[in-house]
């Protein structure tokens, strides 16, 4: 993250639920103790993500995707009884347990980048509002939209500050994601996102920066026309370079932002991944790292889907990284 040369490019596995499961299982490593850890050095990971725990009593705190709870809520005070429901448990969000589990990772004797998942803002108005109604408070300004971002940027930067007291120094990345793109384009105005998104957005890196921390954004789609906006808020790493959508190919990206910002992933997962040979993915490989590095870490262009097929992931991360 420094833009300078190291031993090798460094690589992220983006992968959850099920399939991280049913690729340990694919590569022969027992999923007993920790097979999680092995799974990674057999595929030269050098970071993993790690998540606040939440506790089992808060069922409540599970969102439902996009359903729109809080869509005929009027007032906001309507909004902070519904937060405070929420969080109505004081021990709702912890760190409690990630001290033993990265301590785990450490005794390997290769301790890995520990990126710390924090989450997004709009994705949440959304899941909360309903895409529709969110995207009419976006439209329209509307001062519901605005306290429920407030809300949350408190949140968020009290998640920090906690993870700090729990975890201090041993965090090297804090993850935020809010998706920002298409495939043709922007999903939102630009002056929507620069007016009500990236002012929340920049107050919390510069959160992060203070505690040493550094900052990886995820936005999927077209989203060249803000990498000068999210340069200028302490982005420090852009995921996950979506292939094939305007502005986005690793040369371009290179020549306008090389040694500015850091790129992570690329490897596209529409076509390349789940159909591709591994020799064309070993390619792809090298294109992005030839192009990026230093600066540049190898993952996919998004989360491992079930329909890529082990060996496609296997020519991925067994691809040469020392060249470059």
């Amino acid at each position: 993250m420094d833009h300078k040369p190291a031993d090798r490019v460094p690589a992220r596995l983006n992968a959850y639920g099920p399939e991280p499961e049913a690729l340990a299982k694919n590569l022969g490593i027992p999923l007993t103790g920790n097979w999680l850890i092995r799974l990674h050095e057999r595929l030269r990971i050098d970071m993993v993500k790690v998540e606040p725990w939440m506790t089992p009593a808060v069922e409540a705190l599970h969102i439902p995707e996009c359903d729109g709870p809080w869509q005929a809520l009027e007032r906001l005070d309507q909004v902070d009884r519904r937060w405070a429901d929420l969080h109505r448990h004081p021990d709702s969000f912890n760190y409690d347990h990630l001290p033993a589990f990265i301590e785990s990772w450490d005794a390997t004797g290769n301790p890995p980048a520990i990126q710390l998942g924090l989450g997004g803002l709009f994705g949440v108005v959304r899941r909360l509002r309903g895409d529709t109604q969110a995207l009419i408070d976006l439209a329209e300004g509307h001062e519901i939209m605005i306290h429920i971002l407030d809300t949350l940027e408190n949140y968020c930067s009290g998640l920090i500050d906690k993870a700090h007291s729990a975890l201090g120094g041993r965090i090297d990345q804090i993850y935020v994601g809010d998706e920002l793109g298409m495939q043709t384009g922007l999903m939102y105005s630009p002056a929507s996102i620069r007016e009500f998104f990236f002012p929340r957005f920049k107050r919390l890196f510069a959160r992060c920066h203070r505690y040493g921390y550094r900052t990886f954004y995820h936005s999927c789609g077209a989203i060249e026309p803000l990498i000068p906006d999210l340069i200028d808020l302490g982005v420090d790493v852009l995921n996950p370079i979506q292939p094939y959508v305007p502005g986005m190919d690793p040369e371009g990206l290179a020549a306008k932002y090389g040694g500015r910002i850091c790129f992570c992933g690329g490897l596209d997962m529409q076509r390349l991944m789940p159909f591709g040979t591994p020799a064309e993915i070993r390619a792809e490989a090298r294109r992005y790292m030839k192009c990026l590095s230093p600066g540049y870490i190898l993952d996919y262009a998004n989360v491992l889907h079930p329909d890529i097929p082990t060996e496609n992931s296997l020519a991925l991360y067994d691809a040469p990284r020392t060249d470059f």
